[in-house]
């Protein structure tokens, strides 16, 4: 206990504090460190009656003044060659109860410390962050260490070590003054992903010697009900800056695969929290539709729990604006550009408790005029390492490369009737690596897609374990769901039989693909931004439908078919394309625009790249254009004679016209090279129509 006089201490402190822990004022009447110790103390009280009475003296702001005040860090990481930092806010030491004279050092569970952060806006520091508060830390103490025995888990010991880290930090008073950061008096219960690799788990870290050593190594073999006298609990508040300027918070940051590396060491935390005591439900059935050239529209399943929801937007992804909070009952988001891809995440808030909820995943959808809008579907929910549930970003953008626009939705919100696939030429399911754990394509999702493509819709489909849990594990209905209406016949649970050892596929020499490619295309092993694909599932085409692409195992192990016709059951022609590892784990980014300009193509026609769906249009193409790739001097050569004017326009990857010329001869020489390096689609018009695009890429 801090059983001397260190208010004058106190006194001499003059630090400028960028936040304060958001706890109510201290009744002068509450229990001092010593006095409250007195009252959980006893070996007959429960771990649910002392964590309550813990969590009673934090409600009512039974804190010592100088742990209000929090302490800056910065953290700093380097993704895809670019350097990032983000700057947060920590609590100067562990949670502590009492006056800044005598104050108790609080070891919890990471049921109670959830609990805690939901009151106050805070959560825990991952693996990385402890290390960065360490470096931070202006008092580095010498761990306190008390020999292990059955004993460690008890109040005695927990207020003994106590004791021992108040006469320590009392030796480095007055040259380091209450409120400068402390690191080294206890471990941290951390953020991590190995919350979620057994279940009721805590995970902990640190204890850091002044060396810069320290003495725990990450570990999650104690259950969530213990701790002994080292389990410390560090506040971090969960708002943070990234780069200086961007306001979003330590969870974002940690769910962000262009982030992480700022704050993690172990990659992607899909999710950074401990699953408890969290108040309202994370939003998991809505929509994000186009509502006017200039806005957009939220459609959320009800929740009587929920007064509002705080509204996250985005133009790429990854950075998001500051929050906006709209009634539940008018969610609609103005004042957008019109045709932009944006990206919105979602936050349930309830105005009566103030309570929050987790984050949603992330949707998107194109504010527009245009009417044309490809569905994409969100349905891969599964916990696992890499799921940043963030991945139409990867889909939304290949869309929008091709100038297609997108609405998009989670898959509960199709069963919860909140959307109809009927009013989409085209739908695109998001299946990812959903399989046995979490259903991958549900029974009463199957027959919304059945019924969908019996009337004629075009749906495109990937995820790798499709063939796995409908064919390999499932029902006698799973199963012709996935021959009659997926076209497909399932051969084994990776190519070859072989996991993690197959990352491509390859068009060539497949003479039936409606892709152009005749070189691999790469999927994720774990090291490309999105989650490794160890589990692709290989396929072979049937009931009509032909193969696209194949494993580089066996010509027979398929990775991807495409069918166009009738559906059992229908009266309508339907299409679908059915690839059999994820999309989004394609890479790099050209190669999954390539690939949807493909099946854009066989859905709607050359046309539809720039002027609308258009199922008349046939494919007939005299042109060529060359190098591709080149440095902005290119050729395009006609191989029938021009009998009248045309016209060469050069759009970028966002649609946006960014040059044009008039071509009258079979062989025109043309000359771009002030624009930048990137990706160009080169159409040549006639009038109004147009004759021919081609994909360019445009180097330095």
């Amino acid at each position: 206990m801090k059983k001397i006089t260190l208010l004058l201490f106190c006194t001499l402190s003059i630090v400028s504090f960028a936040q304060t822990l958001n706890l109510p004022v201290r009744s002068k009447t509450a229990l001092n460190g010593t006095q409250f110790e007195a009252t959980i103390s006893s070996a007959s009280l429960s771990l649910t009656n002392r964590e309550n009475m813990i969590y009673a003296q934090i409600v009512a702001g039974n804190v010592p003044n100088f742990y209000r005040k929090l302490d800056s860090v910065v953290s700093t990481g380097t993704t895809n060659g670019v350097k990032q930092k983000v700057t947060y806010y920590v609590a100067p030491d562990y949670v502590t109860i009492g006056i800044d004279s005598d104050y108790y050092l609080c070891p919890m569970s990471p049921m109670l410390a959830t609990k805690i952060g939901n009151l106050t806006g805070t959560t825990l520091c991952t693996r990385k962050m402890v290390g960065d508060v360490w470096t931070a830390a202006q008092v580095k103490l010498q761990p306190q260490t008390i020999p292990p025995s059955s004993q460690m888990s008890t109040v005695p010991v927990m207020m003994h070590h106590d004791s021992l880290v108040d006469s320590l930090r009392d030796t480095y008073f007055p040259a380091h003054p209450l409120g400068q950061l402390v690191s080294g008096d206890q471990k941290d219960v951390v953020i991590s992903n190995l919350i979620y690799n057994t279940a009721n788990r805590v995970v902990i870290f640190g204890w850091y010697y002044p060396t810069g050593t320290y003495i725990q190594p990450m570990t999650n073999v104690h259950a969530d009900t213990y701790m002994d006298y080292s389990h410390g609990i560090r506040l971090v508040q969960n708002n943070c800056v990234l780069n200086n300027s961007i306001q979003t918070t330590i969870q974002s940051v940690l769910e962000s695969s262009a982030e992480d590396s700022v704050l993690s060491d172990e990659g992607v935390i899909a999710q950074p929290w401990y699953p408890y005591w969290i108040t309202l439900n994370q939003p998991t059935s809505f929509a994000l539709l186009r509502n006017t050239p200039t806005s957009l529209k939220l459609v959320v399943k009800n929740d009587t729990a929920v007064t509002h929801y705080n509204i996250y937007t985005s133009t790429d992804g990854i950075n998001y604006h500051e929050y906006v909070r709209m009634r539940k009952s008018n969610l609609v988001i103005t004042g957008l550009n019109t045709d932009q891809l944006y990206y919105v995440k979602i936050m349930a808030y309830d105005s009566l408790t103030g309570a929050t909820s987790p984050m949603s995943e992330v949707l998107a959808a194109v504010p527009s005029s245009r009417n044309d809008s490809v569905l994409m579907v969100s349905g891969f929910e599964r916990v696992i390492t890499g799921n940043t549930y963030n991945f139409t970003i990867q889909h939304g953008n290949a869309l929008f490369s091709n100038n297609k626009y997108t609405e998009s939705c989670t898959h509960k919100a199709i069963t919860d009737k909140l959307i109809s696939l009927q009013n989409y030429a085209a739908v695109e399911w998001i299946a990812g690596e959903e399989s046995t754990a979490d259903s991958a394509v549900t029974p009463a999702e199957q027959n919304y897609l059945t019924a969908y493509l019996q009337q004629g819709g075009y749906l495109f489909i990937s995820g790798s374990e499709l063939g796995y849990y409908l064919y390999g594990t499932g029902t006698s209905a799973d199963k012709l769901f996935y021959s009659n209406y997926l076209k497909a016949r399932y051969i084994s649970d990776a190519p070859a039989n072989t996991a993690s050892k197959y990352y491509a596929s390859v068009v060539k020499p497949i003479g039936t693909s409606i892709f152009g490619a005749t070189d691999s295309i790469n999927f994720d092993n774990g090291t490309h931004g999105t989650y490794n694909v160890s589990y692709p599932d290989a396929i072979a085409p049937i009931g009509g439908a032909a193969a696209d692409m194949h494993y580089t195992t066996l010509d027979t192990d398929y990775s991807c078919i495409h069918y166009k016709g009738v559906f059992s059951g229908g009266t309508k022609t339907g299409k679908v394309v059915y690839m059999s590892y994820p999309f989004e784990t394609i890479y790099p980014a050209l190669g999954r625009d390539t690939l949807m300009k493909d099946i854009l193509i066989f859905f709607f026609g050359p046309q539809t790249l720039f002027t609308g769906i258009d199922d008349n249009a046939t494919p007939v193409n005299p042109f060529v254009l060359f190098p591709n790739p080149n440095k902005g001097e290119f050729t395009i050569r006609c191989s029938q004679a021009i009998e009248a004017p045309l016209e060469i326009r050069v759009y970028d990857i966002s649609g946006r016209l960014v040059m044009q010329e008039a071509m009258q001869e079979q062989e025109k020489q043309v000359y771009c090279n002030g624009l930048n390096a990137g990706t160009y689609m080169v159409a040549i018009y006639k009038g109004d129509v147009m004759q021919s695009v081609t994909r360019m890429a445009l180097v330095k």
